[in-house]
């Protein structure tokens, strides 16, 4: 059962999260975990 197994990973993918200090939810989308997991592309400094 693919779809099992996926269910699986996921949950071990949010327990190591949990543990490196990440907060993550089984719940979250796809796009919101990735978003977490990957820094953004461009970081705008805004200078004074």
């Amino acid at each position: 059962m693919e779809c099992m197994r996926k269910e699986v990973d996921l949950k071990k993918i949010v327990s190591n999260l949990s543990k490196l200090g990440v907060t993550a939810t089984v719940t979250k989308s796809r796009l919101e975990l990735l978003k977490v997991l990957t820094p953004p592309t461009q970081t705008p400094q805004v200078q004074a």
